[in-house]
């Protein structure tokens, strides 16, 4: 390894709070603490009802955790998820007053509004105590680079202002672009001032790279790296899958859908007028407003919500699909972390292409792993039951290859970030 052995991660998205980000960073701290790195993470404090993957976080791995600000310490400490899930393990009933229902409206009526109007997005409230932390660290320890993940965005104002504290390189880590397109005036400016002081930035796609070159010209090829989303082998092996009941075929669905960027309507209403008693359909995860479509009575036994469940459950889940499926975004800038997760599960994927340069579909088509289709009511039909057919001839598995595609194991994506830190 080179000189750099020291990292300073920000990332308020850690576990034992879970979403992609989350995810790539507690993959990629585990592979490079791996690698020789000794890695602090500075991230926030959670109710101690979070505990999901806190413990395989490796103990040479030191984890920071500060207060998130007021609102979001509210939204944590009464998170619907948390609750949805002490009651299934303690089977406690659900109750709750119009009072608190009440109240629980307002907040998300005031969390909406200052979502609209915050920069470069709500969670700023968190930085003054990030880096009054961070500020603490940097004068007790040497490190030798510094690292920002975003989302959420104002990762990377604690990372500019920790730069400039210890005056070493710093990388900015994006999963989302900052601005989808341009016209936000305050934040483009804020955007520019923090991507002039990165000494690198890595991406989870090539699209996003594509995008920042194009609108940035004063940033060089040479400063901007992707490294995509992945799988872990391990910890797939470790997930036992949940099988479907004999002569079912179970399409599985894996992470979140957003009205515009990832619609799954059109699927929905084309497994609706299949209407085989045979064909289930398991959505899990954060699908925003489409929860309570799926409540309607023409998808009752159809299609059926799981809601958002734990990462290790979520992989056993897809294991045990018959088929997984894969809704590409609208747009062409960022590819789904959850297409690479279902490359490491060895099932096949049916691919709902989302425009003409989906690079998930060109993916799932280059290693063969399942079929892609438009995003049309009538193809989709056709797609769905065509592997159906493949799976009751016994030939759905043996049309595809799905062994692990090292490429996409976070150990690679890890050794590509190395060489990022090494080369600075």
């Amino acid at each position: 390894m080179g000189d750099a052995r020291r990292i300073l991660l920000v990332a308020y998205n850690y576990p034992p709070l879970i979403s992609p980000q989350s995810l790539r960073w507690f993959y990629l701290s585990r592979e490079l603490a791996t690698l020789g790195y000794d890695i602090d993470v500075l991230t926030i404090r959670l109710p101690a009802a979070f505990r999901e993957l806190s413990d395989r976080v490796p103990e040479s791995i030191r984890v920071h955790r500060v207060f998130p600000g007021p609102l979001h310490y509210l939204t944590y400490r009464f998170s619907r998820e948390v609750s949805r899930k002490e009651r299934r393990e303690k089977k406690a009933p659900r109750c709750r007053s119009f009072a608190a229902g009440a109240l629980s409206s307002l907040y998300f009526a005031v969390y909406k509004i200052l979502s609209s109007v915050a920069v470069p997005d709500i969670y700023a409230e968190w930085v003054p105590f990030a880096v009054a932390r961070g500020r603490r660290l940097v004068g007790e320890n040497a490190y030798d680079i510094i690292i920002s993940s975003s989302e959420p965005r104002a990762c990377h104002i604690v990372g500019f202002l920790l730069k400039k504290k210890a005056s070493v390189p710093w990388i900015a880590d994006y999963g989302d672009p900052w601005l989808y397109r341009p016209g936000q005036k305050i934040a483009e400016k804020l955007e520019r001032k923090l991507l002039s002081g990165m000494d690198a930035l890595t991406f989870a796609a090539e699209g996003t790279k594509r995008l920042y070159l194009g609108r940035h010209h004063f940033l060089k090829d040479r400063d901007v790296r992707v490294v995509t989303q992945g799988f872990d082998p391990r910890m797939n092996a470790e997930a036992a899958g949940y099988r479907p009941p004999e002569g079912v075929f179970r399409i599985v669905y894996c992470g979140s859908l957003y009205k515009g960027l990832r619609d799954p309507m059109i699927f929905f209403d084309a497994v609706r007028e299949i209407g085989r008693n045979d064909i289930e359909v398991l959505v899990a995860g954060r699908i925003n407003q489409f929860a309570d479509i799926l409540r309607r009575p023409e998808f009752a036994g159809t299609i059926t919500f799981l809601g958002f469940l734990p990462h290790l459950e979520t992989l056993a889940l897809q294991k045990g699909a018959t088929v997984l499926l894969h809704i590409g975004n609208s747009t062409d800038v960022q590819v789904p972390g959850k297409v690479y997760e279902y490359f490491g599960t060895g099932r096949p994927i049916l691919c709902i292409r989302g425009n003409d340069a989906d690079t998930s579909a060109e993916l799932i088509l280059r290693y063969n792993r399942g079929l892609v289709t438009p995003n049309r009511k009538e193809d989709i039909k056709q797609a769905i039951l065509r592997m159906n057919d493949l799976w009751r001839r016994g030939q759905l598995d043996n049309c595809f290859s799905l062994g692990p595609e090292e490429e996409f194991t976070w150990k690679r994506q890890a050794g590509i970030m190395k060489n990022v830190i090494e080369e600075l």
